[in-house]
């Protein structure tokens, strides 16, 4: 880079490391740079053109959590991160996660005297001084050490004031499969180089290797279709699904249920995702699920299409966020008062008929779902589900409940047709 080092910031500096790695690196796809500082090195001081870099800012803390579905989706890109102190105080969990499960990534952690910024009165979250009282009572942070000893793939640390040493060393971490963490420092007095190695599978690769057979033994995987689904009977535009009641009424399976009968056995695309508690039983818990035709860059389900609520409660928090002309049941025994135009069915007393327990609402509820939906989830691809889920000695009884809630709003919406 045609700049004096000497008189270089601490952005050019590693951006020139960084720069310098990716001319050495075989890899066909450039670094991804996620960064959690403050600001970014680009439109500013009057620079113009593309950015060398792909480059993102992200939220404190929370990158290592960014990085990780990036590997996921990206398996062969380099992915770097620049972070300081919030790597330890909001992302301390993030670091120990993907250090021991060994997440391919490599993370520069800049030390205090890179980023420090002496303008600023209030404690910041993101920096590395700590009040007096907790540096009594507290060890010191290393999180090098911690990483070190969760075993990550490649410890180390460079001096930035040598940003040719860093780039090599940013080199071989980017080289070296898993989670390394290169500690970035101008104290002259510290270690530098590589501090540690250990030899583990990277994650998402054994993960990849795991499931292979899976895969190759997947329905359509014959004709080399094992990344998507396999079509469906009809086209199905985007429809959003919503389940909501308490801890214990198995939602959560429920949502499972359905997600997977439609991506597995219906040739659909589907998401899940749930909202719920710290109570395992008695708590709020809601689950969303998105099924289509097409893939689902969007996994909330913010104005359902179909909205089953199992208590007054889910009744009162969700009842009026369905989208205009949307299917709403609600659990006659449970909701008092449901939102206006709600179907009842009797959600909880079919659980207790065909089951005896009221968790299966859950599956009573899915079947609602399945014929609130019409024809995108089957009958016979919920059965599959429901007996991949859970212990064969429980399937026929939660099947009859999931029929139950079936026929149940079959009946109602022939009424009202």
């Amino acid at each position: 880079m045609a700049y004096d080092r000497r008189f270089a910031s601490t952005w050019q500096l590693l951006l020139d490391s960084i720069c310098t790695s990716m001319g050495a690196l075989d890899s066909a796809d450039p670094p991804i740079v996620l960064s959690s500082l403050p600001d970014l090195p680009y439109a500013r001081e009057g620079r113009e053109g593309a950015a060398p870099l792909t480059l993102i800012q992200g939220p404190p803390g929370r990158n290592i959590a960014l990085a990780i579905g990036l590997r996921a989706a990206r398996p062969a890109t380099p992915i770097v991160l620049l972070m300081n102190a919030d790597s330890v105080t909001l992302g301390t969990n993030h670091l120990i996660h993907a250090a021991r499960r060994n997440i391919g990534m490599t993370l520069l952690l800049l030390r205090s005297e890179l980023t420090r910024d002496v303008e600023r009165g209030a404690i910041d979250r993101a920096a590395w001084s700590v009040p007096a009282l907790q540096q009594r009572i507290e060890a010191p942070t290393r999180p090098l050490q911690w990483v070190s000893a969760l075993d990550a793939a490649l410890v180390g640390r460079a001096n930035l004031n040598q940003p040719d040493d860093l780039a090599v060393l940013l080199t071989r971490a980017l080289r070296t499969p898993g989670f390394c963490v290169l500690g970035v420092t101008t104290d002259a007095s510290l270690p530098t180089g590589v501090l540690s190695t250990c030899e583990w599978p990277e994650y998402f690769s054994a993960y990849r290797e795991w499931s292979a057979p899976l895969r190759r033994s997947a329905p359509g995987a014959a004709a080399g279709n094992v990344d998507a689904p396999s079509p469906s009977r009809r086209p199905v535009a985007r429809l959003e699904l919503r389940i909501a009641g308490l801890g214990g009424q198995g939602v959560k399976l429920a949502g499972s249920v359905l997600s997977e009968a439609a991506g597995l056995h219906e040739g659909l695309w589907a998401t899940q995702r749930g909202d719920y508690g710290s109570a395992t039983r008695g708590g709020p818990s809601m689950v969303d699920v998105v099924i289509g035709s097409e893939p689902i860059t969007y996994p909330n389900a913010d104005y359902p299409d179909v909205l089953v609520l199992l208590t007054q409660a889910a009744a009162d928090r969700w009842g009026r966020g369905a989208r205009p002309g949307a299917v709403v049941i609600a659990d006659t025994g449970e909701v008092a008062s449901p939102p206006e135009g709600a179907m009842g069915v009797p959600i909880s007393a079919l659980a207790r008929e065909h089951t005896g327990k009221p968790i299966a609402a859950g599956m009573v509820a899915a079947g609602c779902v399945a014929a609130a939906v019409r024809g995108a989830i089957g009958l016979p691809a919920l059965a599959r589900s429901i007996a991949e889920n859970m212990p064969q000695g429980l399937v026929a009884a939660n099947v009859a409940a999931c029929r139950a809630g079936h026929a149940a709003v079959e009946t109602v919406l022939k009424e009202v047709a």
